[in-house]
């Protein structure tokens, strides 16, 4: 079975970045994470849906 929640670390991996900057992106506005407890999570499709989306309508970091 799938995981449906990632770690930062995780998600980091999956789309080929750091942990430090998918951190970053975990505080910007509309992406898909998920809070449990104190815990920050990633949703899977979540992540797909939006790694779709910024490849048609383009992202810089400066959108950090």
């Amino acid at each position: 079975m799938e995981k449906l929640t990632l770690s930062a670390s995780e998600a980091a991996q999956v789309i080929g970045i750091s942990r430090p900057r998918m951190y970053q992106l975990m505080k910007v506005k509309g992406f898909p994470t998920i809070q449990v407890g104190r815990r920050l999570l990633v949703s899977r499709k979540g992540l797909e849906r939006w790694v779709e989306e910024q490849s048609k309508i383009g992202w810089s970091p400066q959108d950090l």
